[in-house]
């Protein structure tokens, strides 16, 4: 197995980073990418990093990856720097062709030979970067430095939107395999086998694909060609193995109360209780009616679908459904009548028990968003504002954001109600834009270069405020961000990182703020100040920048080196807005990022007369604060893996709640190396957490 962290060129290292590498038997790390920084100088050669839940690791920092030995002198002088900074004798230098070459040529080597043989220099050996760590192991750390924070890469900000097809797939096919592994695992417990070659095979599809270059967004055109292709065949691999345990599960419930109808079997891949929208994909071209009761009978509101993504759904608000579990529901050939609902509109407003949601009716920006149970208008001017944006970097052009300062205008068309019904209410509003200078003659004097449709979504029941920007994107040299004004301000917003949240400045004005004016962040980001905050959730972004009360998600760029077509074609863009009291951990921030990301799953059977209860949590956690982020079967043997986290910050101690008894529970690493036996009782684990600590658990059920 790997003994370094080596990771030279990354565009920027996530702040637990520290806790990863040590959960998988690695204790040192190096990079020099940081040295890449448009705005600062990094301080350190070798120092602590830690990460948010206290893991430390030791970390060495070169002055470069590809040292081509043609500067002596520059060797010296940076053995100098680096016994100043450090107070250590040994340097370690890293030497070859790199990008496009690989490693040392024989001139290399030859230029080293002569070196070696003249006296006055210092003395060089060849060796290997585990060696000089072992070096710098057995040297006083004492006073070593610590950084405590991510290793932000003041460059290349442009690789967290860029090609943001593939960064689609990525983020879905995440969700499709974690979801699959989850419950192939579950259905595993009642006798089902678990595939975990086909599995394992589309998770190397995927981090593949995250490589270097292919999922920031900087590769040549053909490369995307390929990931396309990479990407169905890991949607085909998850959907049918995913498919195939959730029907599997559901033939094993007792659904003896469905007389005529058909059974809805909703499932939750979370680890919470929660209500949400479920929705019922019925066969193309069926036109009968239906409806859709409890298991207790109670008929209730549904509504159909038919969009491009989904031409034929039914829709429905599921109330509790169990944590990593199920719930029933019955499908009826009758026509519905229930028509209650907390759903109200206008012509440029809709309304549920949670929010109002008002158009301008002369801009088509959304002019408020009013939370009713706060008495508070969440934005401070209008909102929802597509802002394009000239992007001009002077180099690495998929890689660097090179922004001028000036903003292109769009021109409004109209507004109109595109979908209402018993559970969820769409406004739409249509702009499109012509840079000035691209006046086209053909088929009219004006036609526009993109046009854009923006969704205002709100759902019975759900106390969320959906968007969905459509976009045809036709653009050059040129950025797309949304921005929403807030009436929250504080000089602090959160994001989120894996299996954590990092805190990052509003202001930019302390010297190591200055150069993150554009953020990556996983599902959310969120400002909150005073009791109360909003949250910006997206569903497959990842670049943010917030100034101010100013919360803006970048959505596309128009780059044209490497890809000349990086990004330009049709886009559906889905992001949410989320008030709360609190902070981000304390509002409900982070679960509402995983349940935007992981939707309720539908099974759609015939009635089954097996041992299961209409309802059951495979999976509990008696405190919302951890979280189960994966359930899968282990790599040696017939024992489940389940990995944890503590979200939220704080100590926790916590009860694990299995389907049945346990034979044995241990907790491993991330390569399910044993650490050490875990006490259990029946069918329950109890265990402690320090904030943000993940732990992972091999739990061998009887």
């Amino acid at each position: 197995k790997a003994p370094i962290g080596w990771n030279p060129d990354s565009f920027g290292y996530n702040w637990n980073m520290p806790q990863f590498y040590l959960n998988a038997g690695i204790d040192a790390f190096i990079t020099q990418k940081i040295g890449w920084n448009d705005t600062n100088v990094f301080p350190h050669r070798v120092f602590w990093w830690e990460g948010p839940d206290g893991s430390r690791i030791l970390t060495y920092f070169p002055f470069g990856y590809v040292n081509t030995i043609d500067n002596p002198y520059g060797l010296v002088d940076q053995l100098r720097q680096f016994e100043a900074n450090t107070s250590f004798k040994k340097l370690c230098v890293l030497f070859g062709v790199g990008d496009h070459g690989g490693g040392p040529s024989i001139e290399m080597m030859k230029k080293i030979d002569k070196l070696k043989e003249i006296d006055i220099y210092p003395n060089i050996e060849f060796n290997t970067a585990a060696n000089y760590l072992e070096y710098l192991k057995q040297q006083d750390l004492t006073d070593l430095p610590v950084w405590n924070s991510e290793l932000y890469l003041e460059y290349h900000r442009g690789t967290f939107t860029t090609q943001a097809n593939t960064k689609k797939n990525n983020r879905e096919s995440e969700v499709l395999l974690t979801n699959t592994e989850k419950f192939s695992s579950i259905a595993s417990t009642l006798g089902k086998k678990y595939v975990s070659e086909d599995i394992d095979d589309a998770w190397k599809i995927v981090m593949f694909n995250q490589f270097h270059d292919i999922l920031p967004g900087s590769s040549i055109r053909e490369v995307y060609f390929d990931a396309e292709q990479n990407y169905a065949e890991v949607k085909k691999i998850g959907s049918v193995n995913l498919n195939n345990a959730l029907s599997f599960i559901s033939r094993q419930i007792n659904t003896s109360f469905i007389n005529n109808g058909k059974q809805i079997t909703v499932y939750n891949p979370l680890s919470w209780k929660r209500t949400d929208i479920a929705a019922i994909q019925l066969p193309e071209g069926d036109e009968n009616d239906y409806a859709v009761f409890n298991s207790e009978g109670d008929e209730l509101p549904i509504q159909y679908l038919h969009t491009e993504r989904y031409s034929n759904q039914i829709i429905f608000l599921a109330k509790d459904v169990p944590s990593l579990g199920y719930k029933v529901y019955e499908l009826r050939n009758q026509k519905s009548s229930q028509n209650k609902s907390f759903l109200t509109y206008s012509d440029s407003f809709v309304e549920n028990e949670f929010f109002k949601v008002e158009l301008d009716a002369s801009t088509g920006w959304v002019k408020q968003i009013y939370d009713k149970k706060n008495d508070k208008n969440i934005l401070s001017e209008e909102g929802n504002k597509l802002q394009l944006l000239e992007d001009k970097p002077t180099a690495w052009d998929a890689w660097n954001i090179g922004l001028t300062g000036v903003e292109y205008a769009s021109t409004f068309r109209k507004i109109e109600i595109a979908d209402a019904g018993n559970v969820m209410i769409k406004l739409k509003a249509y702009r499109d834009y012509l840079k000035p200078g691209a006046k086209k003659e053909y088929p009219t004097e004006y036609f526009p270069s993109s046009f854009a449709e923006q969704d205002v979504v709100l759902y019975d029941g759900i106390n969320r405020v959906d968007f969905v920007t459509n976009i045809e994107w036709w653009e050059e040299k040129t950025m797309l961000k949304v921005a929403f004004p807030v009436s929250v301000k504080s000089d602090e917003a959160s994001y989120e990182i894996p299996y954590a949240f990092i805190k990052r400045s509003t202001t930019l004005e302390k010297q190591w703020d200055k150069g993150k004016w554009e953020v990556p962040a996983l599902r959310w980001a969120d400002l909150s100040a005073d009791g109360y905050g909003v949250s910006l959730l997206n569903k497959n972004k990842y670049g943010y920048d917030i100034k101010g009360n100013v919360i803006r998600l970048s959505l596309l760029r128009s780059p044209k080196w490497p890809d000349p077509t990086a990004d330009r074609g049709n886009h559906s863009i889905e992001y949410s807005i989320y008030p709360h009291t609190g902070e981000a951990n304390s509002g409900g921030t982070i679960k509402k990022g995983f349940e935007y990301n992981f939707p309720l799953l539908v099974s759609l059977t015939e009635p089954e007369k097996g041992d299961l209860p209409r309802e059951k949590a495979f999976v509990e956690i008696s405190d919302g604060s951890v979280i189960i982020t994966s359930i899968k079967r282990a790599m040696e043997d017939e024992a489940m893996i389940i990995q944890l986290y503590e979200s939220e910050g704080r100590e926790n101690n916590i009860e694990i709640t299995l389907p049945t008894e346990i034979s044995k529970a241990v907790e491993c690493n991330f390569l399910e190396e044993d650490k050490g036996a875990i006490d259990y009782r029946g069918n329950k684990i109890a265990l402690t957490f320090l904030p943000f600590k993940i732990k992972t658990l091999k739990i061998y059920l009887k």
